[in-house]
């Protein structure tokens, strides 16, 4: 994923936050085998509140858990979080 910034991975599931320019708020997850990472989805991450993340925020990966840090808000969002692919 080009430009991902910040990883939480749990188990096998792994995802990536993070792009260039517009891409800034994309979060893709998937799965990770023995070589590769298979996305099995992509999302675009909000605050709480529905308004999207402000240019400079700042994301860290810590496990399973990506902690965002926006303006005064310090959020957490953990992988078990995210919804798994629908078949």
């Amino acid at each position: 994923m080009a430009g991902a910034t910040a990883l939480a991975v749990k188990d096998s599931r792994v995802a990536l936050l993070g792009g260039y320019g517009p891409h800034h708020d994309r979060l893709s997850v998937g799965t990770l085998d023995s070589e590769d990472l298979r996305v099995t989805d992509e999302y675009r991450i909000v605050l709480p509140n529905g308004r999207p993340l402000p240019q400079h925020t700042q994301v860290i990966g810590r496990g399973p858990d990506l902690h965002v840090l926006a303006g005064d808000g310090w959020y957490r969002l953990g992988l078990d979080d995210v919804p798994h692919a629908t078949p």
